[in-house]
């Protein structure tokens, strides 16, 4: 309070000349000082009775009486009261004097009491003491008139201290809830503008003057209204609400700020100020509640849409779980209309075994259990179909707190379908339906676990079809389906229910006959098994001829697992092939070593090249009437270190399933033409030599681009090299094969059909192809002199080829009868052991050119 009091006295001006200037004003000089000191000497005593009659006058009054009600306050007041009452008549008027009537004032002002209450109480207080005063100086009539004038001028002095205090203090309270006023309304975020009768403006906040882009406020103070707002409808409306008292209007327009329309709410609310009519304009920026609402109208309107439109199945349910709104997809889902469903539950949707399960796991949602649960669910359609689903359930707080739910439902019954089908393609070959790999070895494991269980046995057949590769070659790959499709049904006719076919891929297939009782019953299954397949499949028009080989293995004597029972059934399936096809052969232990002789092979050859293993040997090639050496085939021979030489039937067929054969048929045709340069370069220029090409090289490899490669690093010429090509390749992809051979016949090179009469190719293959040589498989050769339909066959080769203008030579020539006929028939050229064997390059040049010197 001191430092409050200290600028209350520094705004009121109370310094010393000021406080002197006052006692001069009053005439209060130090005579009045003197007799007030005397008297209060005197009147000591009085003041206790004094203070009783003044406090018992105050609370004759209902305003004042409840600040006096306590007893123990109006004890300590009386005291206070008293102890003021001597500091009247003290005579002591100074500094520490004026404080304290300062602080009587503020006190007074702040209890709140009207300053009449202090004059009043100020001139009962002066009546009283004049009647004290006269008790004790009635006998001195002008000493008692003095005194009386000396206690009025100190009573008017301090009244004229506590009552500008009084004033002082209210005045400071008026200027701060004024600036306070003022700074809310020019801080408040809604514009104000007061306009007087006439409509014109009197004042307005920075909130009114930024909301409708105005100048200052001394640029709009004074202007008519209309000038202002530039609204007619809101002028209008502001003469109708100025015009009738206590009159409140609303409305809202739109303004435009900065290429943006704003939703301003203006609020008209007619006033009385000082007798005059006032109108107070209240304006608030509703823009943003505006959009608000109308994206919440917006998002409401795209939910109703999104909702009814959905791609997927929607629902909403009551806390009971009954369907209280749905969307057009669930309905269509269901197949019901939507009044159809509307008060249902979906459990009672639920297919008939799947409604428990249902009920439960909704229960759990709507108990609170359960936030959601997603699942695959079945329900019935209503024309009695059974829908597979995918089904989300939520819960959905009420408005009242109750629980619902959301469902959401997709249909996913053609996706199961699709699963179903997956499924069933996964353990299925697709061409034929028979079961594939993985599911035959499931089912055998299976037959296993019985067997084992019972004692019993289990037999693994395993077939691979005869000369199929060739129906492929010549026919094309439709005409190779049709031929499984109906070997997989031939297959399936000679087996029990119990037993399973499967086809492992290509042209194999593996029969698991489930507990046979013998050897003798599983031979007599694979003989039904060969006389099915020896029957022709009529195909296009074509009796098509294939056979098979028929490997087959025992549990548990041939093997305890599945993987050992089906690699020993291949292994007597690769024997029953060689021992000359349409056979069928149980399972050996030397079976199992001819299969790891197959595998030390691979694993060898593909070190053969790296390890300098490999050889050329030339057999020789002579004219068929003037018995003169015109050429010679390279052959591949192997000659691992400190080991035999391995025979070409057995690393030939392993290198062509490894696709070594590129590497090898790459390395053979660059010795071939180094060495046919090497002998021409000797003179022997008229030389030919013949290099035979695999099928892979045709497949997977660019043989044009290899040829000339190896021709340009040999420099050998181009008619210097013969290319023999299997029949098969020719009519496997002829567009293909065509155009590589014709770039080959294109660099000047030789080509040859080898192995000719062996497949099943189009003769009209001969007249596409760019083929000079025709080459008669030795199979045709053995029997023509005592087989005349072999010798008629061969006789018909060389009377196509000569017609077609192309060159035959025989191979196989063995004896002497034979190469007589071949002479006698025209045959161009003759290759065999009868006129000279494969040897190498060195024993070529002593046994046939130094010879041919």
């Amino acid at each position: 309070m001191e430092p409050y009091l200290q600028k209350l006295a520094n705004d009121i001006g109370l310094d010393r000349v000021q406080l002197g200037q006052r006692k001069r004003f009053l005439e209060l000089a130090s005579d009045d000082v003197g007799r007030l000191q005397r008297v209060h000497a005197l009147l000591d005593l009085e003041y206790p009775e004094f203070a009783d009659r003044f406090y018992d006058h105050l609370l004759d009054f209902d305003d004042l009486r409840p600040l006096l009600a306590d007893p123990a306050t109006l004890a300590h007041l009386k005291q206070v009261q008293g102890v003021y009452f001597r500091s009247l008549t003290a005579g002591e008027y100074g500094d520490e004097y004026v404080h304290n009537r300062l602080r009587v004032g503020l006190v007074h002002q702040r209890i709140g009491l009207e300053p009449f209450w202090y004059l009043g109480a100020y001139r009962k207080y002066v009546s009283e003491m004049q009647a004290l005063i006269w008790k004790h100086l009635q006998h001195d009539p002008s000493e008692f008139l003095k005194t009386c004038d000396a206690l009025l001028k100190v009573v008017n002095f301090d009244i004229s201290l506590a009552l500008d205090t009084y004033f002082q203090a209210d005045l400071e309270e008026i200027r701060h809830h004024r600036d306070y006023a003022e700074r809310l309304v020019s801080s408040m975020p809604s514009g104000l503008m007061v306009v007087s009768a006439g409509l014109r403006v009197i004042s307005l906040n920075p909130a009114m003057r930024d909301m409708l882009r105005l100048g200052s406020s001394e640029e709009v103070v004074g202007e008519v209204l209309a000038s202002v707002l530039r609204s007619s409808e809101l002028v209008q409306l502001a003469r109708q609400v100025v015009a009738q008292p206590e009159c409140r209007r609303e409305t809202t327009l739109d303004v435009w700020r900065d290429q943006t329309r704003h939703r301003i709410e203006f609020t008209l609310v007619s006033t009385v100020h000082r007798g005059k009519p006032l109108l107070l304009v209240l304006a608030q920026d509703n823009t943003r509640r505006f959009q608000a609402e109308q994206r919440l109208a917006d998002n409401e309107a795209l939910y109703r849409l999104t909702f009814d439109h959905a791609a997927v199945g929607l629902s909403h349910t009551a806390p009971d779980g009954r369907i209280v709104r749905i969307n057009n997809k669930m309905c269509s889902i269901l197949g019901f209309e939507r009044q159809e469903l509307l008060g249902k539950t979906f459990p009672q949707l639920a297919h008939p075994d799947d409604r428990a399960s249902a009920a439960s796991m909704v229960a759990l949602v709507l108990e609170g259990e359960l936030e959601n649960y997603n699942c695959e669910r079945r329900y019935m359609h209503k024309d009695g179909r059974v829908i597979w689903t995918n089904v989300t359930v939520s819960c959905l707080r009420q408005i009242n707190d109750s629980m619902g739910l959301v469902v959401v439902m997709e249909d996913i019954s053609q996706r199961k379908t699709m699963e179903n089908e997956l499924a069933r393609l996964a353990g299925h070959d697709v061409l034929t339906g028979l079961p594939n790999r993985m599911l035959l070895m499931d089912r055998l494991s299976q037959s296993l676990a019985k067997a084992r269980r019972a004692n019993g046995q289990v037999a693994v057949i395993y077939i691979d079809l005869d000369r199929f590769k060739q129906i492929n070659d010549s026919l094309g790959h439709a005409a190779g389906d049709a031929v499984l499709i109906e070997v997989s049904r031939r297959l399936v006719s000679v087996v029990r229910t119990a037993d399973t076919v499967a086809r492992l891929g290509g042209d194999e297939f593996v029969i698991v006959l489930d507990g046979p009782t013998s050897e003798y019953v599983v031979g007599k299954r694979a003989r039904a098994i060969l006389d099915v397949l020896s029957r022709p499949v009529v195909v296009q028009g074509h009796d098509l001829f294939t056979g098979g080989s028929v490997g087959l293995a025992l549990y548990p004597k041939d093997g305890l697992e599945a993987e050992t029972l089906l690699k020993n059934a291949d292994a007597a399936m690769y024997r029953a092939k060689e021992l000359g096809r349409n056979s069928f052969q149980f399972y050996t232990q030397a079976m199992n070593e001819r299969s790891a002789l197959r595998l030390r092979v691979a694993n060898g050859l593909r070190q053969a090249l790296e390890r300098d293993e490999l050889r050329v040997h030339y057999q020789p090639k002579f004219n068929a009437a003037s018995a003169k050496l015109v050429g010679m085939e390279a052959l591949v021979r192997w000659q691992p270190a400190d080991q035999p030489l391995v025979s070409p039937a057995d690393f030939i067929p392993v290198a062509e399933d490894t696709g070594l054969i590129i590497p090898i048929g790459d390395w053979v045709l660059r010795q071939a033409c180094r060495q046919v340069v090497a002998w021409r370069a000797l003179g022997y220029s008229h030389l030919r030599v013949a290099v035979n090409l695999s099928g892979c090289h045709f497949k997977n490899h660019d043989i044009v681009q290899t040829v000339a490669s190896a021709l340009r690093a040999t420099q050998c010429p181009a008619d210097a090299l013969d290319l023999e090509i299997t029949e098969s390749i020719l009519i496997e992809s002829p567009e293909a094969i065509t155009s590589k051979l014709r770039a080959l016949s294109d660099l000047g090179v030789h080509l040859s059909i080898d192995d000719f009469g062996t497949g099943y190719s189009s003769l009209s293959y001969l007249r596409v192809f760019p083929i000079h040589e025709l080459k008669i498989d030795r199979s045709f050769i053995q029997d023509i002199v005592h087989d005349e339909s072999q010798a008629a066959i061969v006789r018909a080769i060389i009377g196509l080829a000569h017609n077609l203008r192309l060159s035959v030579i025989a191979e196989g020539v063995e004896t002497p009868g034979q190469q007589a006929f071949l002479v006698q028939e025209g045959c161009d050229q003759l290759q065999g052991f009868l006129l000279g064997r494969p040897v190498s390059a060195a024993d070529f040049e002593q046994q046939h050119l130094l010879r041919s010197v």
